[in-house]
């Protein structure tokens, strides 16, 4: 659909997997959006995931067992196995995984309560049930609030092979007692599928400003006013900006990054329009002076070019992200927009993307 980070993340897998299995056809990619991810790899098969909903049963006895499942904290399933292989269901990517040796998951962190979880642990699942082997990239799992999804990803992911990419999904494979190898996220190999800048440009170059309303974050009206409050300080002090997208889908991103530009006054012509291609979204990221971004990704990607990036982590489940896709990286820090004012930022920005103390831009506090 869109989203960069899953894109380069699965760029890095098929490279993996075509090492380890060889070329297509040996290796198939199952997608939500066959279309896009067909466009961007073009020379691998492109399986469509069309999950078919469970059939409704409307006995007597079918509304019992629900009304008690209801009370004893269960839902009912969305998604059955068997639903999957019935003659009326587009069953393709079934009856592929059926026959697979490998289901390899890759993706983000998309195996936690903000996100469909039922859907996209249901390959899973069919593979299970058929004996075949799962392993996982590098995942972000968790947090988890709701049990049926806590019980969901436990009884999927335990006799798999389990990689996540933080202290914080390991520990909640812990407390689920699923066995998880922590390794750094597939995006840090980022050279391997893109071409980035390694250089730190200089003179007028942009400061990069990725605005997105992170999920399970702060109200919408603090987080707009805490970007539009930085915006405007910028755009005080004459820093060259430039707003760009490291989307999750396509327009989203984008016309949000406009939006908060004119609030501050700024020129929405200088907002990039969105990349069709994950790889030219990462080198753009790579020709900034610094970054300010509330994407993961333009995090990794940035801190592997050595631009000093400002990443920003909006309650737990982001902050634990930007860790880890700044640690290790000097040029590269987390804050939290509860906790650090937008001044803050400005002098953060002063140090690390204009270090030279004759630079010519004064601050007005």
């Amino acid at each position: 659909m869109g989203n960069v980070g899953d894109e380069l993340n699965l760029a890095v897998a098929l490279r993996d997997m075509c090492e380890r299995f060889g070329p297509c056809p040996a290796v198939a990619i199952l997608s939500l959006f066959p279309g896009y991810t067909k466009a961007l790899f073009p020379e691998t098969e492109v399986i469509p995931y069309i999950p078919a909903t469970a059939p409704k049963r409307n006995t007597q006895v079918a509304r019992v067992y629900r009304f008690l499942k209801r009370r004893c904290g269960f839902r009912e399933n969305q998604y059955e196995v068997s639903s999957q292989f019935s003659c009326d269901t587009t069953n393709r990517w079934a009856e592929a995984i059926k026959r697979c040796e490998l289901l390899y998951l890759v993706g983000g962190g998309y195996l936690t309560d903000l996100f469909d979880v039922e859907s996209l642990i249901l390959p899973v699942e069919v593979a299970f049930f058929y004996g075949v082997k799962v392993e996982t990239a590098p995942l972000g799992i968790g947090p988890f609030k709701d049990p049926w999804n806590t019980r969901k990803v436990q009884r999927a992911l335990r006799d798999g092979h389990v990689r996540v990419r933080d202290a914080d999904s390991q520990m909640v494979c812990d407390g689920l007692a699923i066995t998880a190898e922590l390794r750094q996220d597939d995006g840090f190999r980022v050279r391997e599928v893109a071409s980035i800048d390694a250089s730190i440009p200089g003179g007028e170059w942009p400061i990069g400003i990725n605005f997105y309303k992170q999920h399970g974050g702060s109200k919408a009206k603090t987080v707009i006013n805490w970007w539009r409050e930085t915006l405007i300080l910028l755009k005080s002090t004459d820093l060259p900006v430039e707003g760009f997208c490291f989307h999750n889908a396509l327009q989203e991103d984008f016309s949000q990054t406009v939006q908060l530009f004119a609030d501050a006054g700024l020129p929405i012509k200088l907002v990039r329009q969105p990349a069709f291609d994950f790889r030219d979204a990462c080198a753009r990221v790579s020709r900034y002076r610094a970054i300010l971004t509330a994407r993961f990704h333009a995090a990794v990607v940035a801190s592997v070019a050595g631009i000093p990036t400002i990443a920003i982590g909006d309650g737990q489940y982001y902050r634990s992200k930007m860790v880890s896709a700044c640690q290790g990286y000097p040029a590269s820090q987390v804050i939290d927009i509860l906790v650090t004012k937008p001044a803050e930022v400005m002098r953060i920005l002063q140090r690390t993307a204009f270090p030279d103390a004759n630079a010519r831009y004064v601050y007005p506090w």
